[in-house]
């Protein structure tokens, strides 16, 4: 039996239901399975996007696959109030999922068994060490030193490791530590017992919190590996969003999945909120219209409102409190908008000191704020915390009513909508400027593939592959510097993000000729801006206003402006940039010079040209249409016939087996042909009927006219790759072509 069609242990998701968290659920497994060099591993997230729900998977599948190491789950509880109630429960959790594990038996988890009859399920080779466990489990009423006891229960996975029981220790929202009191610091107990550990263990919760508790204090975890746990892709929320609107019957568009995708900024608990409201309102995620509105409910009165409210209640009970940092919240992301000092937020709230840096520490390792030094700033980037602070701020504070307010926002939604899908767009379309510039080397470069007045003299409208070749021969070139540092512009200096998205420009430091010396260092600032012909002068005199207000207010004194258009400059422009000592590109020739670079990792998945997708309903001979799609595509980048041949006809025969074998509810094939490094790659997808661990020839059978199966795909295509995804088949085949 598969794992994912096993009944869940601790999990609330099925195993094929937990989206686009495989690569960090392989590394969690091979890191609890002991094949990892250190023994420890901090998994560090943001709050809100599901690390419990992937650690107590990689749970379940280490239980149902028996190996050699036990597995133990266990969540840090601030209900638990202080540090021996929490010590006596982890105890008392350890010995229970080690008895059921060793006996393969579930049930035991959710069984009422007592400590006592825990020990009498023990297995016989587990029955010294456990006997002595439970008879510290039950003495503890009479244990007259908290600590020790706190001490001993912490350290049973190690006595058990002893006797031939190793486990992997998964301890979850670490976080809650801090919450506890008696008398004891639990992250120091918990550093130096397991830094002692000769098997396998993971501390997870809020990165702030534990990027910071285990490289601080008596006892340092230098020694371990670190897994950062962020928010879905783009494509994988998409996928989410696919697939649990269609099990909770919620309608939703192409566009409407983007944004859903875009707006929650791949918050996975946040999506299903939004799904979930719709589908108890029976409303369709059809509309900008509709998805907005049933945000704003979630926002108003929903989970989403709930999920900030907790936090918010875990910091402080004291309503009045909350009131006021809700008050400076708002000032600081409406008024300030920026960096205040510690000194302004304390005088500000009635709190002892001691008090004050507790809330200040929990907003901060909440991502409420970001504290630095003595800098307090907000996340405006963080647009659905905005709004809370936004709606609470005038419902609490201000005492709007409530009915003008849930209007205001709808309507501030609405035009927010475009703009945010617009501005993913934009970023979507981006160059990379970053990822470009990281890999000057004090290499000497074609003039022409800077300067856009050479290039447009000598080869605009050429082949590239003929200006690549023109281009090695000139004599001009520049001289790139050594770059040593890279980071978004946005981060040297803020009011820049105002006016572009983060991915497109950058401020580069290096050193000219190799050589690490004050006059040879030198900073590069570049930006990508926009324009639907050649950039004419005044836009190009705007931006290199700003960017050397940037080198301003950085304070660099050597700096080299560099400005990419989509179309290049016109004659005016390039005087001003002549002007200005500074550099202009097109696009094009960006492209150029990451080939001329060997770049192109940095800027291909941004310009993929040569990717087709086509969506046709089933039945009717339409692959016939699907592989005349496909010959147009080879043809046009010189594939030989006879392999174009061989592609079409494995390509028909993906799409009747799907047609037949299927029984897909939309009866619609997607499929997406690729061309790229001497191969073209096609997919073909489906929804309905899944693998579910059926070998591929079932699906596929070997008789008849029609249907001719596997074996004839795989004799025809070098690659062939057959996939269960959320409700349906993939099939992806690859050809490598010589032209």
């Amino acid at each position: 039996m598969n794992i994912s069609e096993k009944s869940k242990i601790l999990s609330s998701i099925e195993a094929d239901e937990f989206i686009g968290r495989n690569d960090e659920l392989d590394l969690l497994l091979r890191h609890a399975k002991g094949l990892n060099e250190r023994n420890g591993m901090v998994v560090l997230s943001a709050p809100g996007l599901g690390l419990s729900e992937m650690l107590r998977q990689v749970y379940d599948q280490l239980f149902y696959e028996q190996g050699e190491v036990i597995p133990f789950y266990f969540r840090i509880d601030k209900r638990d109030r202080t540090a021996k109630q929490m010590a006596i429960r982890f105890l008392q959790s350890f010995l229970r999922q080690t008895v059921s594990f060793r006996r393969n038996d579930a049930a035991i988890l959710r069984s009422s068994a007592d400590i006592c009859e825990l020990g009498e399920l023990s297995m016989p080779s587990d029955g010294y060490w456990i006997d002595r466990l439970v008879e510290t489990c039950s003495s503890v009423s009479e244990l007259n030193d908290d600590n020790s006891f706190i001490r001993q229960a912490l350290s049973a996975p190690l006595r058990a490791a002893s006797h031939s029981a190793a486990s992997v220790v998964i301890i979850d929202d670490f976080d809650n530590a801090e919450f506890l009191t008696n008398g004891i610091d639990l992250v120091e107990e918990f550093k130096n017992i397991y830094r002692l550990a000769d098997f396998p263990f993971i501390f997870a919760g809020k990165r702030r919190f534990l990027f910071n508790s285990i490289q601080t204090g008596r006892t340092r975890l230098s020694d371990v590996d670190r897994l950062d746990f962020g928010p879905l892709s783009f494509s994988e929320s998409g996928i989410l969003i696919e697939s649990y609107s269609n099990d909770r019957n919620v309608k939703v568009t192409d566009q409407t999945r983007d944004l859903i995708a875009e707006q929650f900024r791949g918050n996975p608990s946040f999506i299903k909120m939004i799904i979930n409201r719709a589908a108890e309102s029976s409303v369709a995620l059809d509309s900008f219209q509709n998805v907005e509105n049933v945000y704003t409910e979630e926002l108003f009165g929903g989970k989403v409102k709930g999920f900030y409210d907790s936090i918010f209640d875990s910091i402080t009970a004291d309503i009045e409190i909350q009131k006021q940092l809700i008050g400076l919240l708002y000032n600081s992301l409406t008024v300030e908008r920026e960096k205040t000092p510690v000194e302004f937020w304390k005088t500000h709230l009635a709190l002892s000191s001691i008090e004050f840096y507790r809330v200040m520490g929990l907003l901060n390792s909440s991502e409420i704020l970001r504290q630095t030094s003595n800098l307090v700033e907000t996340m405006p980037e963080n647009e659905i915390l905005s709004d809370y602070i936004k709606a609470r701020f005038r419902l609490e504070i201000r005492r709007d009513r409530r009915t003008l307010v849930v209007a205001e926002s709808i309507a501030e939604f609405l035009k927010r909508a475009p703009e945010t899908m617009a501005k993913f767009y934009r970023r979507k379309t981006a160059i990379g400027m970053r990822s470009l510039i990281s890999v000057f080397n004090n290499q000497n470069a074609p003039i022409s593939l800077f300067d856009y007045s050479v290039y447009k003299d000598r080869h605009k409208g050429e082949n590239p592959e003929k200006i690549l070749e023109k281009v090695n021969a000139e004599p001009e070139k520049i001289e790139l510097p050594q770059i040593v540092y890279t980071a978004n512009t946005v981060s040297f200096y803020s009011p820049i993000g105002k006016l572009t998205e983060t991915e497109r420009s950058a401020v580069a430091l290096g050193f000219e000729s190799a050589e690490y010396k004050d006059e040879n260092e030198v900073v590069w600032i570049a930006a990508e801006i926009d324009s639907k012909l050649e950039a004419p002068a005044d836009l190009v005199s705007f931006w290199c206003d700003r960017l050397e207000m940037v080198a301003l207010m950085c304070d660099f004194r050597r700096f080299r402006l560099w400005l990419v258009a989509p179309e290049g400059f016109s004659p005016e422009a390039l005087e001003v940039l002549d002007e200005r000592n500074a550099i202009g590109s097109s696009k094009q020739q960006v492209r150029l010079l990451a080939k001329f670079l060997d770049a192109e990792d940095s800027i291909e998945k941004r310009f993929n040209p040569n990717e087709y997708e086509l969506v046709l309903p089933m039945g009717d001979d339409t692959e016939l249409i699907a592989a005349s799609a496909l010959e147009d595509v080879a043809r046009r980048h010189s594939v030989k016939s006879k392999a174009i041949n061989q592609i079409k006809t494995a390509l028909v025969e993906a799409c009747i087996n799907a047609t037949e074998h299927s029984h897909s509810p939309d009866q619609k094939i997607y499929q997406k042909f690729s061309v790229e490094d001497g191969r073209i790659s096609i997919t073909i997808s489906n929804r309905g009927l899944r693998f579910k661990g059926k070998e591929a020839t079932e699906i596929f059978p070997d008789e008849g006219r029609r249907g001719w199966g596997i074996n004839l795909i795989n004799s025809l295509m070098d690659e062939v790759k057959f996939e269960n995804v959320d409700d349906g088949t993939r099939i992806s085949m690859t050809k490598y072509i010589s032209k």
